[in-house]
């Protein structure tokens, strides 16, 4: 049974990598696809017009996410604004959960290929047996894509 699913997780790997358009590399203080990382990558599976579809990974060491998300371009002047919905597994060494996370923030284009983001994330941590908490935390970082 654990074979079929890994077998079907592999697959679905594949496919992704077959069918995405752009990898995203970003170094700094946290980042808007990849949560609470200092490293992440990502990649976009679909993108139209201002809006993006990508599943991303990023590590802090002590901590890794995992996420899935849209992006949308909310101006496209040189300097870009932007927001972000996703999903993100955490795991860490306190635990792991799954978050939704909302995100706002700007981008500009330093080269071709590099950028640099400026913004805020947010996770809201649902509990069975206590409110549900809003973690909001600044991100810097930047980024290159190929």
């Amino acid at each position: 049974m654990l074979y079929v699913v890994l077998k079907k997780i592999i697959l679905l790997g594949f496919l992704v990598i077959g069918f995405s358009q752009e990898h995203y590399v970003s170094i700094g203080f946290l980042d808007h696809k990849t949560g609470t990382s200092l490293v992440g990558y990502a990649r976009t599976i679909l993108k139209h017009e201002n809006h993006e579809i990508f599943i991303g990974v990023g590590t802090l060491l002590a901590m890794n996410t995992l996420s899935v998300g849209w992006k949308y371009y909310i101006s496209d002047s040189p300097i870009k604004f932007y927001s972000v919905l996703a999903t993100q597994g955490i795991a860490g060494m306190g635990g792991g959960f799954i978050a939704p996370a909302i995100s706002i923030g700007i981008e500009k284009k330093i080269t071709k290929k590099l950028f640099i983001n400026l913004g805020i994330n947010s996770n809201l941590r649902i509990y069975a047996n206590r409110p549900i908490e809003l973690i909001a935390f600044p991100n810097i970082n930047i980024n290159y894509r190929y």
